[in-house]
């Protein structure tokens, strides 16, 4: 046996399978307390599973062509030097393997779920810091696997190496219908099976458990699916009318008009106050602000303070917190999308940069300039990043702003991964308004309290832990002084008593050690506007809430913008939040019902058995209308103003 082809192959496809064992293994053992609730048996259920399906087509899919070719009735596929050539080339692809899983396995820590599309989105947009914080930030773990590489490459020319002698079997005639069995074999392993469609990450969740999805599907298999572009399938629920008329009734408000039949999410909004006289906008995007590492919203969970927000605490008392905010999304593009265009990341519609400048769009920017403002973003990080170089003047903004644009304040900082500082950031935004005729509208993004949490100057580490958790904090408390610096100069501005100001994050941080499904999503977001009385609120809202809501405190007048948004100050619409994951959705209700699911079926839910259904219904039928909007081009029309 030694001796046929298919007793090499198979030798090679166990040690591919093997790495997949380890690494569930690894989950296992790195966050226990995300499989906690899985029995023996749905752990032993989610490991078959996965080898069958997810590690079996993703290994095949590299290695089903080299293997189909020793089939071929022809020597020199199964010569000593093919057949050796091709088991260095699944010796290096093992260990490309086990880079993109240990990455992944890093990943799961911040996110709570496997690699997506953030990757591809990032390798379009980030290369270079995408490289330079691996470098930086994991050097350590990386030079780790080339020692070991080092180490593995001899036992592997030992033991994996093909024998002397391998020949085909001696078939005749029989060896054209070997060779078409072998081809479906591979074939069906690599789609997966059986099934109408090819395998794709989504089907590790179709037994409804989040936790043993994320131990079923592998690292390798999402991050490298997720390099694909996704296949909008626009489903059909209900007959789109009745679908259309279920989703205005959701976001009905008696200060707003549906204009069109043919554009079902475009809507005509007029402030709340219609005295209101026109006030600027300064929105404050805050790179992974996350509540349960800011002191004040910590006091109110009844948790001890860290001590890196004092800044932000003051802001508070001016302004309104919104303590059951959430992102919409859990990237930042997905973050910029849902607020300066009111759009939720749903399954196979893309993002800033993967096709949402395709269609027309209700941009914050544009609806602003019909207003007569003047409209400006500036981000910390490059200007290339999120393609907002090429998006910014698409969406509405006349001025620009990208790291290379801003100037050095500290004294000889070290090189930012991502760009710029956001004291550099939110003082360059200071200048430009205070020089920019108002009314005026301006995005600033921040980028510090990115990973890898590097800091501009040694003071700000507060923290001497080697924790991601204390990392994170040390950028918090620079970027919190940052905001500090920034609202005294804002103090002394004539621009300060008529402007609105917005701090929102773009996402979660994931450095929260054991979040539940909301907070995985939950982020603050404080108002300080002149019309808007300060203290808590508890109403339910999301990022793509924040354009009906400027409508209304900035005193807007028959502004015209299409979301599944609704106004903070409107309590003639009852609130509800829509977010994306992926290859599925979610929606919370007032209720507190909550239920995720794909296109297909739902993978998650809280509630009583009857409400969530009626939420899953109203969820089915919003991203229904709002693909079929998106695939044709009937989100927003932009040609009869």
């Amino acid at each position: 046996m030694n001796q046929r082809v298919t007793c090499f192959f198979l030798r090679l496809f166990s040690v591919f399978l093997l790495l997949f064992f380890s690494l569930r293994l690894a989950f296992l053992w790195v966050y226990p307390d995300t499989f906690s609730d899985l029995s023996l048996g749905d752990v032993f259920y989610a490991m078959l599973k996965g080898a069958w399906f997810m590690d079996s087509s993703i290994t095949m899919v590299f290695l089903g062509i080299p293997f189909l070719l020793a089939y071929l009735p022809l020597k020199w596929f199964v010569s000593h030097w093919y057949l050796r050539l091709i088991s260095w080339y699944a010796f290096v692809l093992l260990f490309a393997f086990a880079f993109i899983a240990i990455g992944d396995l890093l990943y799961f820590g911040m996110v709570h779920r496997h690699t997506g599309h953030e990757l591809a989105a990032a390798l379009n947009t980030s290369k270079q810091a995408m490289f330079d914080m691996l470098v930086s930030a994991y050097w350590a773990y990386f030079t780790a696997l080339f020692i070991v590489m080092g180490f593995a490459a001899k036992l592997w020319k030992r033991w994996m190496m093909p024998a002397d002698g391998i020949e085909h079997l001696r078939l005749g005639w029989l060896r054209i219908p070997f060779f078409v069995i072998m081809f479906l074999l591979i074939l069906l392993t690599m789609r997966g099976g059986i099934e109408s469609k090819p395998i794709q990450p989504v089907f590790a969740y179709n037994e409804g458990s989040m936790a043993q999805g994320h131990l079923t599907l592998n690292g390798v298999f999402a991050t490298l699916h997720s390099l694909h572009k996704s296949h909008m399938r626009v489903p059909e629920f209900m007959p789109e009318q009745d679908a259309e008329a279920v989703v205005q009734s959701i976001y009905r408000s008696k200060y707003e008009t549906y204009l069109n039949p043919d554009f079902p999410l475009m809507r005509e909004r007029s402030s709340i106050n219609p005295k209101q006289e026109k006030l600027n906008v300064v929105i404050l995007l805050l790179e992974s602000w996350d509540p349960d590492f800011i002191d004040i919203t910590r006091e109110l969970a009844g948790k001890k303070p860290y001590g890196v927000t004092p800044n932000y605490n003051t802001l508070v008392k001016k302004g309104r917190l919104y303590t059951n905010f959430y992102a919409n999304g859990q990237r930042s593009i997905d973050g910029i999308a849902a607020v300066i265009a009111g759009i939720p990341r749903v399954p196979g519609a893309g993002g800033i940069g993967e096709g949402i400048e395709t269609n027309g769009i209700g941009w914050m920017g544009d609806i602003a300039k019909k207003q007569g403002y003047s409209t400006s973003f500036l981000q910390g990080s490059f200007r290339h990043s999120f393609y907002m170089d090429k998006i910014s003047s698409l969406a509405g903004f006349d001025t620009y702003y990208g790291s290379e644009d801003l100037t050095l304040l500290h004294p000889n900082p070290p090189k930012s991964h991502w760009g710029g500082w956001d004291y550099d950031l939110f003082m360059a935004g200071h200048e430009l308004y205070a020089e920019t005729k108002q009314p005026f509208l301006s995005v600033m993004f921040s980028v510090s309290t990115h990973t890898p949490w590097a800091l501009p100057e040694p003071r700000f580490k507060k923290f001497d832990g080697n924790s991601d958790a204390e990392w994170f904090l040390n950028t918090m408390y620079y970027t919190d002084w940052a905001l500090g610096k920034y609202f005294d100069a804002v103090a002394k501005s004539k621009y300060a008593k008529n402007t609105i100001f917005v701090l929102l994050a773009d996402h979660a941080s994931g450095n929260m050690a054991h979040p539940d499904m909301r907070a995985q999503y939950r982020i603050p977001l404080l108002i300080l506007a002149p019309n808007l009385e300060a203290g808590l609120d508890d109403r339910l809202s999301s990022q793509i809430d924040l354009i009906p809501t400027l409508i209304d405190l900035a005193g807007w007048k028959k502004s015209r913008y299409a979301s599944l948004g609704m106004s903070l100050v409107d309590d003639s619409v009852t609130p509800s939040v829509i977010f994306g994951r992926d290859a599925m959705t979610g929606r919370i209700e007032e209720s507190g019902v909550l239920v995720v699911r794909t296109l297909d079926r739902v993978t998650y839910s809280e509630g009583e058995s009857e409400q969530v259904q009626a939420a899953e219904i109203r969820l089915k039928v919003q991203v229904q209308v709002l693909l079929n909007a998106w695939q044709h081009n009937r989100l927003m029309q932009v040609d009869d103003e």
